[in-house]
Order: C-alpha cells, then sequence, then structure tokens
C-alpha cells in the first residue's frame, strides 16, 4: 500500500514539470541546477517506491488467491441455486459441473500458502471456506451415493442391453467422483493438522466411513465369490444353460467392479494410516493372481492364515467323509484286484482244456486282458462311490485323442498289427521265422512287439508292424517237412548205380517217413559234376538233426562205395607265339602248329580227386 501512494506522488510531480516545461536550456544557472536535485530526489523516491511494492506482493498475491476462491464458492452456489429451475434430464450434467468446479475449489484451497500468511484476518477467512469446502464435500458426496442407488435401482445386474451398460458405466464415474471427495476431504484434514487446527473429529468420521465401506465392499466380495462359486458348480453339471450362463456373467461383472473399488478405497485408507493387509489379501485370493502387495509381511501372514484355516476347516466339516470314502475305495480296489486275479485264473484254466484249440499268443493275450478289463471296470466303479466321474475325462480324452494319434502314430501301427497277428495267426510261440528280417523262435508276443530268439542266443524285440507289412516265414507251422540234400558226382559214375545207392541209404536211415515216399533224381549238369537231388519227409521237430545226419551217411556211403565227388576243374591249353623255337613249344607238349598232340591232351591235368 505505501509503495502504491509513493508511485501516484510521483506521477504527479512529472505531469506538473511536464507542464511548465521542465529544466529548459535557456535556464542554465541556479535554478536548473534546483531542478536537477529535485530530479534525483524523485528518481529515489521512484526506487523506493518500486522496492515498497515489491516487498509487498506477497501478501497482495494472498489476497488475490483468497479472492479467487471466494468467487469460486460463490460460482458454486450460484449453480447450486439454479438447479431447481434446470430440465430433469439436464440436471446430472449440471450436478458434473458442480463437481468439476467443486474439486477445482479444492486444488485452489490446498495450493493456497497458509503457512505464509501473517495476517489472523487472512487466515481466518481461509479456514471459513475450508469449513464450508468440507461441509459442502459431505453433502455431495451423499448427492452422490444416492445418484448410485437410483440407477441401480433402474436396471438389475443381469439385465442386458444398451442402456443397462450406460447405466453401470455411470455408476462407475460417480463412484470416481466420490474417490476423488474422500481423497480431497483426507487432504484437508491433513492441512488443518499441519497449520495446527487438528479435526480429531473429523478424521475419526472418515476413518470410520471408510473402514465400514471397505467392511461392505469385502462382505460383497466374499458373497458374489460364493455365488460365483455355487454357479460354476451348476454349469459343470448344465454346460449347456444360457440362464445359468447369463447369471455367471452378470456376477463376473459386479465383483469385477466390487473388487476395482476396493482398491481404489484402499489407496486411500493408507493415506490416513489405516491399516489394510486384511483387505489387501483378499484382493489377491479373489483375483486369483500374485502382486508386489505380497510382498508385505501383513498381507502374506493374512493369505497363509486364510488358506490354513480353509484347510482346516475341510478337515473339520470334510475330514471324516474324505477318510471314509478313502477307506471305501482302497477296499473296493482290493476286492477287485482279487476278483480279477479270480477272473484270470478261470479264463486261464478254461483256455488250457484240450478241447480249447487256440492260438497260445491268442490264449495269453486273452488271459492278460481278462484281467485288465476286470480291474479297469472296478476302478471305474471305485471312482463313482466317491463321487468322481469320469465322464468329462473321457470327453476331453476325444479332444486329446487327434493330438495323441498323431503323437504315438507309431505306437498305434503296432498295436493295430499286433491285432492282425493275433487274428491270422502266421505264427505260434516256440515256432521257428523269418519275420521282418529277422530269423529265431518266438518266445514272447504283446500288442506292441514280437520278441524272438535267434539261434546264437540273441534276443531281438521285433515291431509289429514291422513284421506285420513283410513277408512271414514260419518254417515250423507243419508237422512235416521236406529235407532236400544234393549230392555231385562225376559225369564218369553211373547215374543208375548211384540213384541206388543213394535211395538204400535214405529208407534205411532212422526218422525218414516212408509216406510221403523219398525220392532221388538227377537235377542239374554243372560244369564238372552231376548233381542228384535227394527229398526225404521228416517230422518237423527232428528236421535239423536228420538234415545233418543224413547229409554224413550220403557221404560215407560214396566214399565206401568208390563214388567220386568231383571239385570244381579246368583244362588249360597253351599255344605258341610267334616266334617261339620249336623246340621250347615242343617242351611243353605241343606240335609245330601249336596244338598239343593227343597223348598230351589227355594227360593235361591228373584225375586224382584228392589233387590240389
Amino acid at each position: 500500500m505505501i509503495g502504491r501512494v509513493y508511485f501516484r506522488r510521483m506521477q504527479n510531480e512529472a505531469g506538473a514539470r511536464s507542464q511548465t516545461g521542465g529544466c529548459l536550456g535557456v535556464f542554465a544557472g541556479r535554478r536548473c541546477s534546483d531542478a536537477q536535485s529535485l530530479g534525483t530526489a524523485h528518481m529515489i523516491l521512484l526506487l523506493l517506491a518500486l522496492g515498497s511494492l515489491l516487498i509487498s506482493r506477497p501478501g497482495q498475491a494472498q489476497d488475490d488467491d483468497l479472492e479467487r476462491i471466494t468467487a469460486n464458492r460463490g460460482q458454486i452456489e450460484d449453480i447450486v441455486q439454479s438447479i431447481q429451475d434446470t430440465p430433469e434430464e439436464l440436471r446430472d450434467g449440471v450436478h458434473f459441473r458442480i463437481d468439476s468446479l467443486t474439486l477445482e475449489l479444492g486444488a485452489l484451497i490446498l495450493a493456497f500458502p497458509i503457512a505464509q500468511v501473517e495476517s489472523a484476518e487472512v487466515e481466518a477467512q481461509f479456514f471459513k471456506q475450508v469449513d464450508w469446502l468440507q461441509t459442502f464435500i459431505a453433502q455431495r458426496y451423499e448427492r452422490l451415493q444416492d445418484r448410485i442407488r437410483q440407477e441401480r435401482a433402474r436396471f438389475d445386474e443381469f439385465d442386458t442391453g444398451i442402456q443397462p451398460a450406460i447405466a453401470r458405466a455411470f455408476q462407475q464415474d460417480l463412484r470416481k467422483i466420490s474417490y476423488r471427495y474422500v481423497d480431497l476431504l483426507a487432504e484437508l484434514l491433513g492441512l488443518r493438522e499441519r497449520q495446527g487446527h487438528v479435526d480429531e473429529q473429523g478424521r475419526e468420521q472418515l476413518r470410520g466411513a471408510m473402514t465400514l465401506a471397505a467392511e461392505r465392499l469385502s462382505g460383497q466380495i466374499l458373497l458374489d465369490a460364493m455365488t460365483l462359486s455355487e454357479l460354476r458348480n451348476m454349469l459343470r453339471l448344465d454346460a449347456g444353460n444360457a440362464e445359468l450362463i447369463n447369471a455367471e456373467r452378470a456376477i463376473e461383472r459386479k465383483q469385477n467392479r466390487s473388487l476395482e473399488s476396493l482398491e481404489n478405497l484402499l489407496g486411500l485408507m493408507e493415506r490416513i494410516d489405516i491399516n489394510v493387509g486384511g483387505y489387501r489379501a483378499l484382493l489377491l485370493a479373489e483375483r486369483g493372481s500374485i502382486g508386489v502387495e505380497l510382498l508385505n509381511r501383513e498381507v502374506f501372514m493374512t493369505l497363509l492364515g486364510n488358506r490354513l484355516e480353509a484347510v482346516r476347516q475341510q478337515l473339520v466339516t470334510k475330514g471324516p467323509n474324505i477318510v471314509f470314502k478313502l477307506m471305501v475305495f482302497f477296499s473296493f480296489i482290493a476286492l477287485t484286484y482279487f476278483v480279477a486275479r479270480l477272473i484270470q485264473s478261470l479264463v486261464r484254466s478254461l483256455l488250457q482244456r484240450d478241447s480249447v484249440k487256440l492260438h497260445q499268443l491268442l490264449h495269453g493275450m486273452l488271459v492278460s486282458l481278462s484281467f485288465g478289463v476286470v480291474f479297469a471296470i472296478g476302478l471305474v466303479i471305485a471312482l463313482s462311490t466317491i463321487g468322481i466321474s469320469l465322464v468329462p475325462m473321457l470327453a476331453g480324452l476325444g479332444v486329446a485323442g487327434v493330438v495323441v494319434g498323431f503323437a504315438l502314430q507309431d505306437t498305434l501301427a503296432n498295436f493295430a498289427s499286433g491285432w492282425m497277428i493275433l487274428i491270422y495267426r502266421p505264427y505260434d510261440v516256440d515256432d521257428h521265422v523269418i519275420a521282418g528280417g529277422v530269423e529265431g523262435t518266438v518266445k514272447r508276443m504283446n500288442l506292441v512287439s514280437t520278441t524272438i530268439a535267434t539261434f546264437d542266443n540273441q534276443r531281438l524285440v521285433v515291431p509289429n508292424s514291422r513284421i506285420w507289412g513283410d513277408v512271414i516265414t514260419n518254417l515250423t507251422a507243419n508237422r512235416i517237412r521236406r529235407l532236400s540234400i544234393p549230392v555231385s558226382v562225376a559225369f564218369g559214375e553211373d547215374l543208375n548205380r548211384v540213384e541206388k545207392v543213394l535211395r538204400e541209404e535214405v529208407a534205411q536211415h532212422e526218422g525218414i517217413l516212408r509216406k510221403p515216399e523219398p525220392i532221388v533224381f538227377v537235377d542239374t549238369l554243372g560244369s564238372s559234376e552231376i548233381v542228384m537231388m535227394t527229398h526225404a519227409w521228416v517230422r518237423t521237430e527232428d528236421y535239423w538233426r536228420l538234415l545233418r545226419s543224413l547229409t554224413k551217411r550220403l557221404k560215407q556211403r560214396l566214399d565206401d562205395e568208390d563214388m567220386e565227388i568231383p571239385f570244381p576243374q579246368q583244362d588249360v591249353y597253351i599255344r605258341s607265339f610267334p616266334g617261339t623255337p620249336p623246340r621250347f613249344s615242343a617242351s611243353l607238349g605241343q606240335d609245330d602248329r601249336g596244338e598239343p598232340p593227343a597223348e598230351a591232351a589227355s594227360e593235361s591235368l591228373p584225375r586224382d580227386p584228392d589233387h590240389r
């Protein structure tokens, strides 16, 4: 104020000087000097005025800020008074404008530099505005809650369509504004405390209201969680029920809004030092996700305690029933095992009767299946006694069967080939077979593979698909088998005599069957021998023994009869080249023409069969 007075005085004096013409050049004497001194004094006064103006600026700024707060409050009161004359369909917009101005007013009050105010009058006026704002916020909060309840009454939670969706979105907006009001109220209480105007009653009322709201939301969340659990259990039994599906979606929407509201409320409660550990644990449990809140010791201990308490309650209420069901289940499994073993023994005894002619591989498979089928049926019945249904599992297996089929296509091919082998019975246990590129004796077979023992005591496991997809030679499938022994004699031997000797020896050999009758015949004419083929029939189990003994005996008999068994031989003739001396050719057994003499040709190679 002082600075403004000095500033106006300076302006008046400057105007007077301008009217008189100032210090002109014609007055160069003392008067001009006095005028200059007066100007210097005016400059000093100007600097003092500016300094006074700068010093007094904070107070002026506080006045201006307080005026803006008062003006904003007046604007809000004017709009509130005009609501009665506003059409019903426009009132929500007017109320939204009031809420916006109220939040702006709160921001102005919180930004007011009350700590720098030295005037008691300004401080009293400021806190008068704070008191009004606190009272107005309480009114606006109640009005928002009433408006939310009106919108909830218009549409049920289960209503669908555009209008119910808009109503639910509008309710959520109103809730957000109410949370901002609560936050602003907490800030105002903190402002009072910092200035020494502690409002214990207001703080306790706010803490009580927020705690009560958190308790209500928590209870609603727990109730909706139980409702959702029951609805989902009903949907498991009736998955196609449209009404149950719509109800589940509606409760899920409501639950999500409640969880969001509780999270916003907990943020406000933490600002006024309210313990929210239990509520945070509830949020984590219901959302089913892990957050940083789990690092809070109280939240973690609360969650752990809730889980342990749930387990304890389950053990107390359902423990005896669970123990009884387990006893029934295992008792039924044990009974099923003994019944399956009994059925397996009965099937084995029936299949071992002389009147039952079955493939040994099929015999073993039927015995195994008798146990597996009975035990599987008993297991299904045992699971049903304790309330576990396999129908959903089987439905899931139908979907997963496609994936499993692609992954196990080789195994399934072996399985199918195993059934084909059992049906068509190309071989049996202890049969000598050539199958899948392997020769040996069949020892064991299942639906996936066949175990074959080779003659050098190796055990090979051959996939059934490889056996069924190739030629199967069963060397022991028939009761009798033919021996085929080739015998080579020299070209100079009497074939009739040789045939007679071979027939006599085959007929005299022990183990050779008379029917079919053995035969001996000329098979082929080789380059150095005549091959006589001997066919004789023997029992399959005697094949290898008689093959070795008869082959040995035929060789011994031919030696006894002094019959030659030839070896491969070749006659070599040497011709002389041009320029070869006659004597050298003659020494090689050649005449002058290069041809060997007749007597030399006949003696070119020895006929001693032992000659090498």
